[in-house]
């Protein structure tokens, strides 16, 4: 239950809006570079920074409660080619809104499978290694999910990106990953650089249980 206290929930919250926060920035940036979504930024770093602090559930909470925050202002089902498909055309909108609107930052928290071996671990290689692996590990997850939603409901043949028309999945993968992989990136190098230079937002209560330690031995 220690993982679902009032504190904790605050923090999910809070790490939740700052990272709402950042989403809308940078859309605000790079509206005109990706019109059909996506933005070059650090929104993830949030989720990471909770993942890392609480595990993995409180990590996929923040993304959730991000992407639920990121709906109410509305949107976008795009209806490309794969809704001639009969079956898309009923379940489409929903598995697209899955895909672009949930799933895409709730997995970003899955970061925080990697918590506990940055924590346990006495190693600063050790804990670096875990800083990068989860946030690699969550980044490609979200790219994942916009590159599928891409490939099934963005190909409609009548736009373009980087010369390739949106008419097969190779547009879907351009598309996606020219913004996802420097997101990817970035929120990597700051999570290292939290972890090296910041600990303790990542450990929040190291500080707290070394003055309990201090208290009982007097």
């Amino acid at each position: 239950m220690k993982n679902f206290s009032v504190k904790v929930l605050c923090e999910i919250a809070i790490f939740a809006a700052i990272g709402f926060a950042l989403d809308l920035l940078q859309g605000s940036l790079f509206g005109r570079v990706w019109v059909n979504g996506g933005s070059i930024g650090i929104a993830m770093v949030p989720i990471f920074i909770i993942s890392y602090r609480r595990g993995l559930v409180p990590g996929i909470m923040c993304g959730l409660l991000l992407s639920l925050v990121q709906m109410l202002g509305g949107v976008y089902v795009f209806q490309g080619k794969t809704f001639d498909n009969s079956f898309l055309k009923v379940m489409g909108p929903f598995f697209q809104i899955m895909l672009d609107y949930i799933l895409a930052y709730t997995l970003v928290g899955v970061a925080g499978a990697f918590s506990g071996m940055y924590k346990n671990s006495e190693s600063s290689k050790t804990k670096m290694l875990a800083i990068i692996l989860g946030c690699i590990i969550g980044g490609t997850l979200k790219f994942i999910v916009h590159f599928l939603s891409g490939g099934f409901f963005w190909l409609d043949g009548y736009s373009k990106f980087a010369g390739i028309v949106s008419d097969n999945w190779l547009y879907s993968f351009v598309y996606n990953i020219s913004y996802c992989l420097p997101c990817i990136v970035l929120s990597t190098i700051i999570m290292v650089l939290i972890a090296k230079l910041h600990p303790e937002f990542i450990i929040p209560d190291a500080s707290v249980d070394k003055n309990e330690v201090i208290n009982n031995e007097e």
